[in-house]
């Protein structure tokens, strides 16, 4: 069923193709019946034969296209053969396993599952090979298998006798209908194709056959002279339009070269505008991410502050407990000391007993007293020490306030700086705008002085065209006058009335190019005032360039200023270098500034290079206009139009120059006081820095003498802080000897989760199993089916009749049973084998053919190839010729040209001894005829000679004008022969029609090989 469908979209596609290609072919014969010139109808040869060449390569595409279909189902036929070998295996094996059984049992009692397997279907090797169906791959064979292991026909188990072979002969013939029944289908296939291909071969016999009649008509309708002539009118007219663009090729190279230089450096400039955007786009992002780094770096100070503040905290605290256990050790040391003060001194009178006692209160009051006096010094000298405390606290409170504030100033001074930065980023980038604006602004102007140059010379140009023709019609007058010369002198006097006239307009139009050349030398000192006022900006880019590099100089100082007080401060340090990295990028950027500067200058001097070619394009001018002075006669009528466009051009130029002018004066005061007060705020800066600095400093020597005395008292907590660490490590240790016995319980709390663990998945995983053993018995019964459903679809591919399909398709209970799905398994692919190797012989059949066609196509093509090379290389002689013809042909047109300038110039003369001859003679009427009469003789016999020189040299003239005449009547033979081979390129022409209508013959050699193979 794919073969069959796969060869109907092949048929639509042929036949969607013949359909354009005629339709194609339709148009082709409207367009060419029009016209009936040579070139044309070998166009349209070439049309039919590439059209030819297109069918062919299309006929070998569907070719290859039906190969590779071939080479798939080859391949398919290969996995099939594959599988049915696998699946015979399979079966062996299951035989031999039912054939021990059998033999095992005694009884021999049949099963009547078994019942229906048959000799035919279960021996391996009958009695005759040529029942043997072996599979068609053609990687195997089959036939001479060492290796496998071959059972003997004793092994074979018979359910009924063989005397009554009654069962196998009826499976044997429907097999044999079955096969007979899929030869057919398959037979109607190949015949379904072979009409088709017949059908293609018949529409490109009938697309040959209009085309050979197309060609027929053209000739019939267009007669060979006709087409000749035709074509030599053409020839000529394309060798004037060949000279004429000559003429103007010679004129406008340098044009074309300098509008070519202008665009180039057009697409240069804005290259570089579209860089210069892209670099302040990542000068942009560049600035925002030192934002953001700067608000980090801000946030990371505050921390530290916080920081700071905590562990001062904690200081205090721990200087609070120091003094508590200050004040215990010296209440101890006070108690210690108490028993030797209250034993009392040994009295001298030991028998009064009143005065000891006496002397035992007095001694009690002293001794209370003394003890009064020592707690209060002993407050005295805490209260001291806590004012001390306290004094040190304010003293450090207020040093962070400074700090603080200091902190404040910083990022305030930060922040105006970053301002002024961006002040000067933004004035310099107005600066570049308008710098960019004054430059489009010139160029613009100069596009403008181009264009109006540019229509100037296309006007004159015109003038010159008319002029042209003018003078050819003036010649014309003049060889008609030069032979009529003996016969009218009135056209003489004519004549040099017009060449007075002419005179005097050549006189009008110098006086015009002189104007022309004035107002040339005018723009030319509005160029060089251009000039003036580059030059003028680019001394204000410099002066700019050393204000940049004065500030850099200052932000050097700020930097060393800044490293100082790196070494003061680790705070202030990172803060100075955020400062010095911000001067670097405004460094880079003032790089990049100079740098565009420099591309500005650049640009400057392209525009100086373009003026110098405008000048040497205007001399240009000059030489061209000098050069047809002579020939320039009607230019009145221009002349009005001329001047008034002058005025205006002038008006507008003046206009234009007023502007640049004003829009110059402005830039360069803006950028003077850009510039003062850029210098104005960098002195306040370095102003505001100083200070800063000073108090800095002042700042920096109270922190030292702070830092000593807080030095001294670090020292004093060290050595109570070492001995509260030998306190700790005592601590730690009895701390990790828990510790140890903690992860001894817990590794043994683990091991015993993990072996409980185990005995979970190991019980899962039986369970999954048995289920898997469940889903894998119900997994074989579906692959049988889905096999036997498989080979019943290929069975309907490879069948015809669905009647003879129903004897082999597949029952729904043979699953069950799997001798009888066996023995019909192994029927189906025996046919499955059959048709796979008719398949494959009617393959190779087609593949001959289709080698057979491909060797016949090179053969024509090479013919084809050859006649055109031929052909070819006689066009090729022909256009020398034509190039010869062409040259000889501009020789006499020179050689004619110089002859017409002589007769004039002999007219000329002839005109001046007349002159001469009237004068003499008015001067003899005047003079008296005794005293002068001989000289007047004399005078007339020289006029008498001259006049004479002059017929002899008409004779030569005339000479020289049959020569030329000779010449050209050579030219004309010439052409006539030119005809003759143009009639012989006509009649290969037909050859060449011949040729293609020949070329059908293949289409049905291959048609009747195709309708040979298919009976």
């Amino acid at each position: 069923m794919e073969t069959s469908s796969e060869s109907e979209s092949f048929g639509r596609s042929r036949g969607l193709r013949s359909r354009g290609r005629r339709s194609g072919r339709d148009r082709e014969r409207s367009s060419g019946s029009g016209t009936g010139s040579d070139v044309r109808a070998a166009d349209m040869i070439s049309q039919k034969i590439s059209s030819l060449a297109n069918t062919l390569q299309d006929t070998s595409r569907n070719l290859t296209k039906v190969d590779r279909m071939l080479g798939q189902y080859r391949e398919h036929t290969d996995d099939q053969a594959e599988a049915m070998a696998l699946l015979r295996e399979n079966l062996e094996d299951s035989i031999s396993q039912w054939q021990t059984k059998r033999l095992s049992r005694v009884n021999g009692v049949r099963s009547p599952s078994a019942s229906t397997l048959q000799t035919s279907d279960l021996e391996v090797h009958s009695e005759s090979e040529g029942q043997r169906f072996y599979p068609t791959s053609p990687l195997r064979d089959n036939r001479h298998h060492p290796g496998r292991r071959r059972r003997s026909l004793s092994a074979n188990v018979r359910f009924k006798d063989s005397a009554v072979p009654t069962e196998d002969i009826h499976a044997f013939h429907q097999s044999l209908r079955d096969l007979c029944s899929d030869h057919q289908r398959l037979s109607d296939d190949l015949d379904r194709e072979i009409l088709r291909r017949n059908r293609a071969d018949i529409d490109t016999r009938r697309a040959m056959e209009s085309l050979s009649e197309h060609m027929t008509a053209s000739q019939r309708q267009d007669s060979v002279p006709c087409r000749v002539d035709r074509r030599l009118q053409e020839l000529e007219r394309e060798m004037l339009r060949g000279e004429q663009e000559k003429v103007e090729n010679e004129r406008r190279p340098e044009q074309r070269v300098a509008a070519a230089d202008e665009l180039q450096e057009a697409l240069g400039r804005r290259k570089v505008q579209s860089r210069e955007d892209e670099a302040t786009a990542a000068r942009l992002l560049g600035a925002e991410r030192e934002k953001s780094r700067l608000e980090q770096e801000l946030e990371k100070i505050r921390n530290l502050l916080q920081q700071s503040e905590d562990r001062r905290e904690s200081l205090m605290k721990q200087v609070e407990d120091m003094h508590s256990e200050l004040l215990k050790r010296r209440t101890e040391r006070a108690e210690a000391a108490r028993p030797p003060l209250e034993t009392p001194p040994l009295c001298t009178q030991p028998h009064i007993s009143r005065s000891e006692q006496d002397v035992g209160k007095g001694r009690a009051d002293l001794e209370k007293e003394l003890l009064e006096l020592r707690a209060q010094v002993q407050r005295a000298s805490v209260l001291d020490e806590v004012e001390e405390l306290k004094r040190a606290l304010d003293c450090k409170e207020k040093e962070r306030l400074q700090l603080s504030l200091q902190v404040k100033e910083l990022s305030s001074d930060f922040a105006r700086q970053e301002e002024q930065q961006r002040r000067m980023l933004e004035t310099l980038r107005d600066l570049q705008s308008r710098g960019l604006t004054e430059k489009r602004e010139m160029e613009a102007l100069l596009l403008e002085s181009t264009k109006s140059r540019d229509d100037l010379k296309t006007r004159a140009q015109q003038a010159v065209g008319q002029w042209r023709a003018k003078c050819r019609r003036l010649q014309r007058e003049v060889e008609e006058a030069a032979k009529q010369k003996e016969s009218s002198h009135a056209q003489l006097k004519s004549l040099s009335q017009q060449s007075e006239s002419a005179c005097r307009e050549l006189t009008e139009v110098l006086g015009r190019l002189a104007q022309r050349d004035e107002e040339l030398h005018r723009r030319e000192v509005e160029l060089m005032e251009a000039r003036q006022r580059l030059l003028t900006l680019e001394q204000e880019n410099r002066e700019v360039k050393e204000a940049s590099a004065a500030l850099e100089q200052e932000v050097h100082q700020q930097a060393a200023i800044q490293s100082r007080l790196k070494e003061e401060n680790q705070t202030l340090e990172e803060r100075v270098e955020t400062q010095s990295r911000r001067s670097q990028r405004a460094q880079d950027v003032q790089a990049e500034l100079q740098a565009s500067l420099k591309q500005a200058t650049a640009a400057n001097m392209q525009l100086s290079l373009r003026l110098a070619e405008e000048e040497s394009a205007v001399k240009e001018l000059k030489r061209s206009n000098a050069e047809l002075e002579a020939k320039l006669t009607a230019l009145r009528v221009e002349r009005a139009a001329l001047g008034q466009q002058l005025q205006l051009e002038r008006e507008v130029h003046q206009k234009e120059l007023d502007s640049v002018k004003a829009t110059a004066e402005d830039s360069v005061m803006k950028k003077e006081r850009q510039a003062h007060e850029a210098l104005k705020l960098c002195r306040q800066e370095r102003d505001e820095v100083k200070e800063q600095l000073r108090g800095v400093q002042a700042d920096a020597a109270s922190d030292k003498e702070l830092r000593e005395a807080l030095q001294i008292k670090l020292d004093r907590m060290k050595d109570e802080c070492d001995k509260l660490a030998a306190q700790l490590s005592t601590e730690e240790e009895s701390r990790s000897l828990l510790q140890r016995k903690y992860q001894l319980l817990k590794q043994q709390l683990e091991d015993r989760a993990l072996l409980g663990k185990q005995r979970h998945a190991s019980e899962s995983e039986r369970e999954r199993l048995e289920h898997r053993v469940l889903q894998i018995e119900a997994d074989q019964e579906a692959v049988l089916t889905a096999l036997g459903e498989e080979l019943d679809a290929a069975c309907r591919i490879l069948a015809k009749n669905e009647d003879k399909l129903q004897a082999i398709y597949q029952r729904p209970g043979l699953v069950k049973d799997p001798h009888r799905w066996l023995a019909e398994t192994k029927t189906k692919l025996r046919w499955l084998c059959e048709e796979v190797r008719e398949h494959d012989a009617k393959a190779q059949r087609w593949k001959k053919q289709h080698q057979q066609t491909k060797d016949q196509l090179k053969a024509l093509r090479q013919s084809r190839d050859s006649e055109q090379a031929v052909l070819l290389q006689r066009l090729h002689q022909q256009e020398k010729l034509l190039e010869a013809l062409g040259a000889e042909k501009k020789e006499l047109l020179e050689k004619s040209r110089r002859k017409e300038e002589e007769t004039r110039s002999l007219q000329d003369r002839v005109w001046h001894l007349e002159k001469q001859t009237r004068q003499t003679l008015d001067h003899l009427e005047t003079l008296p005829e005794d005293n002068l009469l001989l000289e007047h003789f004399k005078d007339l016999e020289a006029s008498q000679q001259q006049k004479e020189i002059v017929e002899e040299r008409y004779s030569k003239h005339k000479e020289v004008v049959r020569d030329l005449q000779q010449q050209l009547d050579e030219s004309k033979r010439r052409m006539q022969e030119y005809k003759e081979e143009k009639l012989d390129a006509t009649s290969r022409s037909l050859r060449l029609a011949a040729l293609s209508s020949s070329i059908k013959s293949p289409g049905t050699f291959l048609s009747s090989s195709l309708r040979s193979d298919s009976h």
